[in-house]
């Protein structure tokens, strides 16, 4: 899977660096950004299942969920580093 980085005004070079910056978060963390992006993906879930007892993610998935949060911080950081003001959210997304 290919790893994106979606903020408007941002060169192609500040995106490989925020992209670069969140590479290194999923190393350190020892798992995939796959791994990260189902652990989201799961506590989004259970989100919009009104926090249902049947969908609460694992302690795993919470795991990884807060790794892919620290990897979009991280290369928002990274993206934007210089910038007068930095943007509130910018999108880390997996792409097959």
């Amino acid at each position: 899977m290919k790893m994106t980085l979606n903020l408007e005004g941002a060169s192609p070079e500040e995106v490989a660096r925020g992209i670069s910056a969140a590479e290194a978060v999923f190393a350190e963390a020892g798992i995939t950004a796959e791994e990260a992006a189902d652990g989201m993906f799961a506590l989004e879930g259970w989100d919009g299942q009104s926090f249902s007892e049947d969908a609460e993610p694992t302690e795993d998935d919470d795991a990884a969920a807060a790794v892919w949060m620290k990897a979009n911080k991280a290369a928002l950081e990274a993206c934007c580093a210089g910038w007068p003001e930095v943007p509130r959210e910018l999108r880390l997304e997996l792409l097959e």
